[in-house]
């Protein structure tokens, strides 16, 4: 617990010294009485009322000489944002590091919150412009420590945030039981009395700007998951009640939500609330760095670069798609962008197996694989057992040891699988296990992890019957191998990080009709194919991938060309307001939406071009009995064009990822496919009619 000060028990000269401040100064000499040091420093509080233009209000924001403008979330990246190299886009927060306004009182009579750390004096890089002693922290263990925390300890609660529950806990209680006597007094009276600008908070008129966003069904998952804590802990803990309403337990949610800092104090892994350093503002790229300094007992923060005097002193909240700024803290950035470009705003989309679909079971079925213990490995179980043989093959292989014994002892083990599930279910089959055909993916614009297991699932509901049996189904019996009875050498194989042995065969129906080479891989689940299986496929995944994005974008009132144009409208959209955070949040979405359908689209240009390059290659006629002939560019044209629009940076060019999919995924498509065409035609030329050896 922190020592209790009363500020009553002052003598009068000194008290009446402190009734003529405001209370900000007044939060400002307890810090200094403390022991806090921020001398360069001062807070400045905004009017943004008069703020005609967006010019006028970073002028007031930024001062003359300056010269730029889930469960928890905590304010940063844990370890003194040392991992908050990337560099971006930077918006001022509205209000004191998490806005304006909760429920709890009426914002229009409260006097502005909108406040930000500048310099008095210009500070030059490596400064510790800000130093909190350890006794100004409000730490979770001092949560912990009160009746309450201890209550929620011994009953062992499954919470949602349990680290911001025990500082929402310390805020309320001490307030309410110490009250103006409590230590943090000058503290608690700085903290914005209202969030109205909290998603959690906002009205049905305002959440009516979010029509379409995925973030409607978080802000929902948020207030129930703060109520049912709230009521969990009234059950073990009572007194809370009389502490807090729930309106007051949210509000306490999101004051810790977007202030908390992730820290290691004396070797100990813990999160606080830091008077002052919570103030400073957010931008991108960082140009400050904190972190607890063991050796001076303090919480520090410390310029990463020169700052000018009259500029404001920021922190970086992070790299983080808007959704997070805007349910966490508040705000959305208006250009959530990295200096390199990249944009982390993010889209979840849901994909699922259709209930119509005609090979409905069979698609399931791996479409669940890995999920349980069921949908394992090939033939019915122990993808777990190969998977790890799996790695521990590959880790063999570089130690120099013969991993013959490990893909044994995974066939086995999956086999072993496969006997217990037979012998544990009633009739003698699999076990039902229930499994959901909805899988959720974040895509954001770049050619990330996400976007590659997008597309590998689009490639698995793309599949036909026979590429399906292909990715999925034990294969055939001539490749079976001794080692695992039913289990096959085209396993053994994939284990040993060898070539399946029928990989240099042709496929049945070149690229239009067959399974492709690739499809002679072992996938292990529907996350895995991450190259295209042929052009069939991959077409009918780009298909798939256009109806996704215009599914998706038709739920919104609006198009991206009229969000757009809303957004200049600075009149009706109004800086820092909530309906202009909402129209910057549904932008953000629509904007990766897009880029994904012309990310199809071009696709789907390019394998119309691989497509009349593989007929003519095959020999196919046209309607007219004669040979195919090209007459438009062929690929390597095409694939010149988009690195050269690239390059230049002219209005028809597309993402730099969109260009290297075209000219370096679906161009290695291409040479696999020509490659097999002209390998079927070598054993033609061979073997005219292989058949007649058979008779």
């Amino acid at each position: 617990m922190s020592a209790s000060t009363s500020t009553a028990a002052l003598p009068a000269d000194q008290q009446s010294g402190l009734d003529t401040m405001d209370k900000f100064e007044r939060f400002e000499k307890w810090l200094r009485d403390s022991g806090a040091h921020f001398q360069d420093l001062e807070l400045r509080e905004y009017d943004t009322t008069g703020a005609t233009s967006a010019t006028a209000l970073r002028d007031r924001l930024d001062g003359p000489s300056a010269e730029e403008m889930d469960s928890g979330e905590e304010k940063k990246e844990a370890g003194g944002g040392g991992s908050d190299d990337g560099d971006g886009a930077a918006l001022p927060t509205s209000g004191s590091n998490g806005g304006l306004s909760s429920s709890c009182s009426n914002a229009q009579s409260e006097e502005s919150e909108m406040r930000g750390v500048h310099c008095k004096t210009s500070l030059a890089p490596n400064t510790v412009c800000v130093a909190v002693p350890r006794k100004c922290l409000i730490t979770v263990e001092m949560g912990q420590q009160t009746p309450i925390g201890q209550a929620i300890l011994l009953s062992d609660l499954d919470l949602d945030a349990p680290k911001h529950i025990f500082l929402m806990i310390y805020l309320l209680w001490d307030r309410k039981v110490n009250g103006h006597q409590s230590f943090f007094a000058p503290y608690y009276d700085i903290l914005p009395q209202t969030l109205s600008n909290m998603p959690i908070f906002w009205s049905s008129e305002e959440l009516a700007g979010l029509k379409g966003s995925y973030l409607l069904a978080q802000i929902t998952d948020r207030n129930e998951a703060i109520a049912d804590d709230y009521h969990s802990i009234c059950e073990v803990a009572p007194e809370l009640a009389d502490i807090a309403t729930l309106d007051e337990f949210k509000w306490a949610r999101m004051c810790v939500c977007s202030r908390n800092f992730g820290l290691q104090i004396d070797g100990h892994r813990t999160s606080a609330l830091v008077p002052y350093a919570d103030m400073l503002n957010h931008y991108r790229p960082r140009e400050t760095k904190w972190t607890f300094d063991d050796d001076r007992q303090a919480f520090t923060i410390t310029t990463l670069q020169s700052i000018l005097a009259g500029a404001q002193v920021y922190d970086s909240y992070g790299q983080k798609c808007n959704h997070r700024f805007l349910l966490n803290y508040g705000f959305a950035v208006e250009d959530n962008r990295e200096v390199d470009g990249f944009c982390p705003n993010e889209v979840p989309l849901e994909i699922c197996v259709p209930p119509d679909d005609p090979l409905y079971d069979a698609r399931m079925a791996f479409w669940t694989r890995g999920e349980d213990g069921m949908h394992a490995g090939t033939a019915g179980g122990g993808v777990s057992a190969l998977a790890a043989a799996v790695a521990a093959a590959s880790a063999g292989r570089d130690r120099g040891q013969d991993p013959t014994a490990m893909v044994e002892s995974a066939l086995k083990a999956a086999a072993a699988a496969r006997e217990r599930n037979h012998h544990l279910s009633p009739g003698g089959g699999s076990i039902p296990v229930q499994t959901s055909s909805v899988k959720r993916v974040r895509v954001c614009v770049s050619n990330n992890e996400n976007t590659r297991t997008l597309f590998s699932m689009l490639r698995v509901l793309a599949c036909n019957e026979i590429e399906l049996r292909a990715i999925s189904s034990t294969p055939p019996a001539q490749h079976h191998s001794s080692i695992g009875g039913d289990c096959s050498n085209y396993v053994s194989r994939a284990l040993l990080g060898l070539a399946n042995a029928g990989v240099g065969e042709p496929a049945s129906g070149g690229a239009s009709g067959g399974s492709g080479s690739s499809s002679s891989t072992f996938y292990r689940t529907c996350r895995d194919i991450r190259h295209p299986l042929n052009v069939r496929n991959e077409k009918a995944a780009m298909m798939l991938l256009i109806e996704i994005m215009s599914k998706a974008l038709k739920t919104y009132p609006t198009s991206l060309a009229q969000d757009i144009l809303d957004l200049v409208n600075e009149s009706a959209y109004p800086r820092f307001s909530n309906k202009r955070h909402a129209k910057i949040q549904v932008r953000g979405e629509k904007e990766v939406l897009h880029h994904f359908a012309q990310w199809a689209k071009a696709a789907l240009d390019v394998l119309e071009v691989i497509e009349l390059e593989l007929a003519i290659e095959r020999g196919d006629v046209g309607a007219d009995g004669a040979p195919l002939r090209r007459d438009e560019p062929g690929f390597d044209y095409l694939i010149r064009v988009m690195e050269d629009e690239e390059s230049s940076g002219g209005d028809n060019a597309l993402h730099h990822t969109i260009v290297r999919y075209c000219a370096d995924v679906l161009g290695s498509l291409r040479r696999e496919e020509i490659k097999i065409m002209r390998r079927i035609k070598l054993i033609s030329a061979r073997d005219p009619d292989p058949h007649e050896h058979n008779n």
